[in-house]
């Protein structure tokens, strides 16, 4: 079987067609561009938890996209999972050859001809021989896994056992989105500083969420209107969490050690 496979980016995008999966930072950042959400779903292993960015899927557009079609945050702490693409953080290096060949039958890719099986002159070769080639992309994918790796640490197991408390197991191969709400209640606890940050992006998610489904309430696509009631969901659910974050309090037993590391993580420096 062919394992090599050449890639290059034409910035048309195509790949851009919905919300990308991103980090708890990465969504503080851009806390009044993107909803936040968490996707849970089952796997052997037991919850399989990852953040990311929702939006009305009639839009078929990431929020940060053009109309260009180009990147409007490229220079501004572009997501991870954006770097990464297309490959898959979530497959091994000797894998991605297979990642890439699913993509070229993907109909957000018809018409890109950015990935081509093989070698093909003035093309990059992206993966060869069961390994990442092009060392700019290996960077950002190893990067990207070390992240994701930080997110495990940071919240992964307490949000697991949380919600095992609460919520039956979405079916298997069913996603089920919640609003960050069970992460945000974890890292705020850790700190008074962490706290702070993460109510403020309870409050600008709150303006961006009435914004959201003013503007689906406005454009009345039947493809939106499931979207629409998870963002009012969303939005009182945050109402009742900035209420109590508001109140305050940290947990007896965040260490020092603890909250600094979930502050650095945060950027809690960045909100004050």
């Amino acid at each position: 079987m062919n394992t090599t496979v050449s890639f290059h980016c034409t910035a048309c995008g195509k790949c851009c067609n919905s919300p990308p999966a991103m980090t708890v930072p990465e969504l503080l950042h851009h806390e009044d561009l993107f909803v936040g959400a968490l996707g849970v779903r089952c796997d052997p292993a037991g919850l399989s938890l990852a953040t990311m960015a929702l939006d009305f899927p009639s839009l078929e557009a990431c929020p940060a996209r053009l109309p260009d079609g180009l990147c409007g945050i490229h220079t501004n702490r572009k997501p991870a999972m954006c770097g990464t693409v297309p490959l898959d953080p979530h497959h091994a290096d000797d894998r991605q050859h297979v990642v890439l060949f699913s993509r070229t039958t993907g109909a957000g890719y018809v018409g890109a001809e950015c990935i081509v099986p093989g070698r093909r002159e003035g093309l990059p070769v992206l993966v060869a021989d069961g390994e990442v080639a092009d060392p700019g992309y290996r960077t950002q994918l190893h990067g990207h896994r070390g992240a994701l790796d930080r997110e495990t640490q940071e919240w992964g197991g307490a949000v697991s056992a949380l919600l095992r408390g609460q919520m039956a197991p979405p079916a298997a191969g069913d996603v089920v989105t919640l609003p960050l709400v069970p992460v945000l209640a974890v890292l705020a606890a850790r700190s008074d500083a962490a706290r702070r940050r993460c109510l403020r992006y309870v409050r600008r998610q709150r303006v961006l969420l009435d914004r959201k489904v003013d503007e689906g309430l406005a454009r009345k696509h039947p493809r939106d209107k499931p979207v629409t009631k998870e963002f009012r969901a969303y939005a009182a659910a945050y109402e009742r969490l900035e209420a109590a974050l508001a109140r305050g309090g940290v947990a007896a037993t965040a260490t020092a050690a603890e909250a600094l590391r979930t502050e650095t993580y945060l950027d809690a420096a960045e909100a004050a």
